[in-house]
């Protein structure tokens, strides 16, 4: 699929973002810089689009490409095709009055056309609707229906004599893949598709449900418009947004909770540097620059903020005392830390007031005298993806790929161990538990891992080795492995062994005044580093390992802390990976096409780099804590 210039037309994406904010468009059309962070979501959702719209077209092997880059010689191409009396069109561009839109699969077959709209939400026609019994569209799929209305409107003022039937396309979870290796087959990211040969049985993967009725709602229903719209009917609300984007119109701001993840809320760190921050013209006449920037309720943790906006508070230091924990009994108690005490913490830090330097609940000690060791800080990198890479699963089944062992023993000193999958032969999941199986004394000791996402992929593995237990040589041996890791009990019980969540001690028994809305690992450890004299004595000095080359990973930020080591990552290059989503798209991009040595290698390490540091991460906090536990707990 060519890259298609939409500079200067107004889009789907564009009609949704004017209906939620109109103000937005202002910034879409004078290129404000847009957040980074939503990036890997954004790339992995594209990815999982186009292999969809890959197995969708599978059963059109005569269908014409689209594939110029401007907008309008796509439109003429698409005319060009249409004007035949049958016709199989891949990425049909539609142009009306500066509006485009861009439909992956639309059937001409004389006056009657079907157009496709493909979505990455997963759809389970068990127990799913589109809509209730009155023909009200549930919440979950408007924005997926809006989107497609817009572009069957676009359609239907250009070719006003066609019968148009939407079918709108998503991943179907009550059904399975037929074929393994699907994606490669597929081959969704090659620029120019050529037809492609799999099982026409894969269609079941895809829920194909016919949406004319829900469209023509949105078109014509008084009261839809009235709810959602920001005039009277559907063609005057296109026709109004489209206007303010085309002629850079901005819109005075009805502010509220609906700006906390507002795309073009930039990072403190990127606006003091000069970036320009939508979010922040929109809120600086309320609250000031300095206020907005740094004290904003929406940088509370947790929950709160709804409750802060309905009564207009926006500022930290203006919540009322009587929702806050006193400092005091924050520091003096011995019961868990909750998301309040947090919020209350970080209410008196914006206020300039002193708070305390560290909080070490009782309960933190007492478990971490209980882990016996080796400790094996334990790391999986896995993904999700709407094709399924192996038969007899259905959408967004986890793959895990990839792992990474810390081991520390009771002298201090510690081994590293990994594995990332090599795309061989075999099913990646069993090969992983195979190679997990490996690790120097990986059954005995502790297994400590940040959320419980590891026991809960391995769980996941142990349901699909009993399903083909019958053709997988080794499968009661793997089965009864994970049982033996699974089954061990988190900290909280009094008998070992364990496999114990490390973020759950960091949530309910810790916290350090240089935290602030997130309990990441990649927060949390750059938190405890600005703290920890360890820490810094010990990471000053090189480190060096199978993936890392005398790296420092305690370096000053200028500021009296330490700078994040997910920062220092991305500088060691091979285009390293700082995000689960990131190493997520890298590992889907990897089984969708073939992949030159010198490509594929260099995946690997930017893989096996970012997988490193998460388990060295988890080592660092314990090694923090370590120090600072008491002789009598």
């Amino acid at each position: 699929m060519q890259h298609l210039n939409r500079d200067n037309f107004f889009t789907k994406h564009l009609f949704r973002v004017g209906i939620e904010c109109p103000t937005k468009l202002y910034y879409h059309s004078k290129n404000y810089p847009q957040d980074i962070r939503s990036l890997p979501f954004i790339e992995h959702a594209s990815y999982n689009k186009r292999l969809l719209e890959a197995l969708l077209r599978s059963i059109y092997p005569g269908g014409i490409q689209v594939d110029e880059e401007s907008v309008l010689k796509a439109s003429e191409k698409t005319s060009r095709l249409l004007k035949q009396q049958n016709q199989v069109i891949f990425d049909a561009v539609f142009e009306y009055h500066q509006m485009m839109a861009r439909l992956p699969l639309v059937v001409k077959s004389g006056d009657e056309l079907k157009v496709f709209h493909v979505e990455t939400k997963a759809f389970d026609s068990r127990k799913h609707q589109l809509s209730n019994a009155r023909g009200q569209i549930y919440s979950k799929w408007r924005r997926y229906l809006l989107d497609f209305a817009y572009q069957l409107f676009l359609i239907k003022k250009a070719w006003a004599d066609l019968t148009l039937h939407p079918i709108l396309v998503m991943p179907e979870k009550s059904s399975h893949s037929h074929t393994d290796d699907l994606p490669r087959q597929l081959k969704p990211l090659e620029e120019n598709p050529k037809p492609i040969s799999i099982s026409a049985t894969n269609q079941e993967l895809l829920a194909k449900l016919d949406v004319k009725e829900l469209i023509f709602k949105i078109w014509e229903d008084p009261s839809f418009a009235s709810t959602y719209f920001p005039k009277a009917t559907f063609s005057k609300s296109v026709e109004y947004l489209c206007n303010l984007y085309i002629n850079q119109n901005k819109i005075a701001p009805e502010v509220g909770h609906k700006c906390k993840n507002c795309e073009f809320r930039m990072l403190k760190e990127r606006v003091e540097e000069g970036t320009k921050s939508g979010f922040l013209e929109c809120w600086q006449p309320i609250m000031g620059k300095e206020e907005a920037l740094h004290k904003h309720v929406f940088d509370l943790i947790g929950p709160g903020t709804s409750h802060w906006m309905q009564h207009e508070i926006y500022n930290q230091r203006d919540v009322p005392d009587e929702e806050l924990f006193s400092s005091e009994t924050i520091s003096n108690g011995n019961g868990r830390l909750t998301q309040q005490m947090r919020q209350s913490l970080q209410v008196y830090k914006a206020r300039g007031e002193d708070i305390p330097k560290e909080i070490f609940r009782p309960q933190l000690f007492r478990e971490l005298r209980r882990w016996e060791y080796p400790l094996h800080f334990l790391d999986f990198e896995a993904g999700n993806y709407a094709v399924p890479v192996r038969q007899k699963r259905s959408p967004y089944s986890l793959v895990v790929f990839q792992f990474s062992c810390h081991t520390l023993y009771e002298d201090g000193s510690w081994a590293h161990h990994q594995w990332i999958d090599d795309l061989g032969e075999g099913y990646v999941s069993y090969k992983l538990v195979r190679q997990l199986m490996e690790v120097p004394e990986i059954e005995r000791g502790t297994i400590v891992q940040y959320s419980d996402f590891e026991r809960n992929a391995l769980k996941l593995i142990r349901r699909e080795l009993m399903d083909e237990s019958n053709f997988i040589s080794d499968a009661q041996k793997l089965i009864t492995w994970i049982e033996s890791v699974i089954n061990r009990k988190d900290s909280t019980n009094p008998h070992p062994p364990y496999m114990v969540d490390l973020s759950r001690q960091v949530r309910n028994f810790y916290y350090n005044r240089e935290m602030e809305d997130s309990l990441s690992i990649k927060d949390v450890l750059r938190s405890i580093m600005s703290l920890s004299n360890f820490l810094k004595v010990n990471y000053s000095q090189p480190y060096s390992s199978e993936n890392f080359d005398r790296i420092q990973w305690w370096q000053s930020d200028g500021k009296g802390g330490a700078r994040n080591p997910y920062e220092i990552l991305v500088e060691t290059g091979d285009s390293p990976i700082h995000r689960g989503t990131e190493a997520m798209v890298v590992y889907g991009k990897l089984i969708a096409q073939e992949t030159g040595k010198e490509r594929l290698e260099a995946y690997q390490r930017a893989l096996l780099k970012y997988c490193e540091l998460d388990t060295l991460a988890m080592l660092m906090i314990y090694q923090h804590w370590q120090q600072k536990i008491p002789e009598q707990v």
